[in-house]
Parts: C-alpha cells; sequence; structure tokens
C-alpha cells in the first residue's frame, strides 16, 4: 500500500463542507473533512464504531463532543466513543481540516 498525502486529497466548495472518504478496510474507515470559513456539520453519533478519532489536520474550529464544545486545531487529538455525538465546525477565517478515523463495532467483534 502506498501512503496517502492528505493535502491532495483535500477538496473544499463554498456551498457545504466536504466529506472525502479516504479509506474503508477490515476494521475501520477514515473520512477527511473540509470546511470553509463558517461551514459546521451537524452533532452526530456513529452507533456502528466502537471508537471515532479526530485528528486537527489543518486550520483550527471547534469541535462538539455530547453536550460540550471544545476548541479543535491543527495537531490536537481527541479519542471519542461512537455512541457520543461530535460536530466539528470551521468558527476561524481560514480553512479547516479533521481526519475522522472510526473503529467499527462489527469487524472487532470479528477479530
Amino acid at each position: 500500500m502506498e501512503p496517502i498525502h492528505l493535502f491532495e486529497k483535500a477538496e473544499f466548495s463554498k456551498e457545504n463542507f466536504v466529506p472525502k472518504q479516504i479509506h474503508i478496510g477490515d476494521a475501520g474507515a477514515a473520512v477527511l473533512i473540509c470546511f470553509e470559513p463558517g461551514q459546521t456539520m451537524p452533532s452526530h453519533p456513529h452507533p456502528g464504531a466502537l471508537e471515532v478519532i479526530l485528528y486537527g489536520v489543518e486550520g483550527e474550529g471547534a469541535l462538539v463532543v455530547g453536550d460540550e464544545e471544545k476548541p479543535f486545531k491543527k495537531g490536537d487529538l481527541i479519542f471519542c466513543k461512537g455512541d457520543v455525538p461530535i460536530g466539528p465546525k470551521n468558527s476561524s477565517q481560514g480553512r479547516f481540516i479533521v481526519l475522522v478515523t472510526l473503529i467499527l463495532k462489527q469487524l472487532v467483534a470479528k477479530g
């Protein structure tokens, strides 16, 4: 397998945030989410995931985790249970990119 260069996968739209599927494998999936200033992903759970891992790739914004909103920026990493609602948003003047990795329940159970 070849390395994936995340910045080559980044795609932006003035109309809405852009989720780019990066990987779907035997144990999980990864999605790159690209936000222009002011764009928000509604808070939502991932019931099929055991864990959700979010990594700030570029820029800064905020992350709703359950009932809390936390600052989230380049270099930040957070681990959440799949049933906890999460929602990143770009509250800055620049672009914001978040990498979301899902550890899937059904695939972990098979192992």
